[in-house]
């Protein structure tokens, strides 16, 4: 499945708002505020978002909590709207120790080893690129990869599959 979004005249697709420097990989967090901070300064440093975003980000998740338990895996997904991005882009941590998220979907919690920071812009389809996410998270045999991938290269060539 290949999801595209419209950007400035062009068509830009999920793999292109995927970067090594925005990709971390053994991440050691004591809770859900780490990781996304870490996320956050990776984003900021590298232009891709303005400095209201990490503040932004935890005030949606507390309004909408962002983990999802699938088969195998536990994951979450933080986002916000687009006026905190400059350049659309997908932070990615994967957690040496998994850490707890409030559940999407009921009051629970689930413990994250993976977490996929969308920060999309105004030219941004948001519900292609969840859907998109969704479908990488729902192969187990994809995030095992991912999960053991031993650089931000590797996460990024394994996702574009």
């Amino acid at each position: 499945m290949e999801i595209t979004i419209e950007r400035k005249g062009q068509t830009m697709q999920l793999k292109d708002m995927l970067f090594p420097e925005c990709t971390l990989i053994h991440v050691k967090a004591d809770r859900k505020e780490d990781v996304i901070w870490k996320l956050y300064e990776k984003l900021l440093q590298n232009g891709k978002v303005k400095e209201n975003f990490y503040e932004a980000v935890l005030e949606r998740e507390r309004e909408y909590p962002t983990g999802l338990k699938f088969e195998k895996w536990e994951v979450a997904i933080p986002h916000v709207s687009p006026e905190y991005v400059l350049e659309s882009t997908i932070a990615i941590a994967v957690l040496d120790e998994p850490v707890e998220f409030k559940r999407m979907d009921d009051e629970s919690s689930v413990h994250v080893n993976v977490v996929f920071n969308i920060a999309l812009g105004k030219d941004g389809k948001q519900i292609e690129i969840l859907q998109d996410i969704m479908a990488i998270f729902a192969d187990s045999e994809k995030m095992e990869r991912i999960v053991k991938a031993e650089s931000p290269e590797q996460v990024i060539s394994i996702i574009k599959g």
